[in-house]
């Protein structure tokens, strides 16, 4: 009796043990979005709880498969529309293009080749495209195209205007403090991880994979 436990646990560990890493792996590779919080919140009239909102559509920028599912989508598609029209999305969309940490997610996602073949399929979708075809008689997408027309929009629009850490992207190349990790970025192998891995260039490919989790866990999102 007891050995056939001890079989039994050892079958379920067999089962279990790839699915938890395949878990793990995927959650320690997706976005955090961090920096992005971060980014808003210098934001004047801006709350965690309206960016927790509008996370899940800005992970559509970091993401393949959620980009074509939103474009799909005219519903989904408008809604990011409404939201990527806002000073503070805008602010942190310009921030987060120039660290380092939204580069490690571009290459991942750039040379995942069947994540690409995956998005691909979800942009062809026939369902996406009858929605599409009947978006003219959506109450809801002319719904989010009149948000675009509300006076609070243009006052936000005006104080961002006013605001120092609007221009924060541009006024950063001034800073010499700033080159240094971007520099240091595309000077690292490590960097270029998963391109060597997606061609399988030899004598590279196999160490990148450790430095990939090493470098992951040195960077913040």
């Amino acid at each position: 009796m007891r050995k056939a436990l001890v079989a039994a646990g050892c079958l379920l560990l067999a089962f279990v043990a790839p699915a938890t890493a395949a878990e793990d792996a995927k959650a320690a590779s997706e976005h955090k979005f961090e920096k992005a919080a971060k980014y808003y919140a210098e934001c004047k009239n801006a709350s965690r709880k309206e960016f927790d909102e509008i996370r899940p559509y800005l992970k559509a920028f970091t993401d393949s498969e959620v980009m074509a599912e939103t474009m799909n989508d005219p519903e989904r598609f408008f809604r990011l529309m409404e939201i990527v029209n806002d000073p503070r999305t805008i602010h942190v969309m310009m921030n987060c293009s120039l660290e380092p940490v939204m580069w490690d997610t571009w290459m991942r996602g750039l040379t995942d080749f069947p994540k690409l073949w995956n998005a691909s399929v979800k942009l062809m979708n026939p369902q996406g495209m009858v929605k599409w075809m009947m978006a003219p008689m959506n109450p809801k997408i002319w719904g989010s195209m009149m948000r675009h027309m509300e006076p609070q929009r243009y006052v936000r629009w005006a104080s961002a205007f006013t605001n120092e850490d609007f221009y924060k992207p541009l006024t950063s190349f001034l800073d010499t403090d700033w080159y240094e990790p971007r520099l240091a970025w595309f000077v690292d192998p490590q960097s270029y991880a998963p391109l060597y891995q997606a061609l399988q260039v030899p004598g590279l490919s196999a160490p990148a994979e450790s430095g990939t989790d090493t470098k992951a866990e040195t960077r913040n999102d």
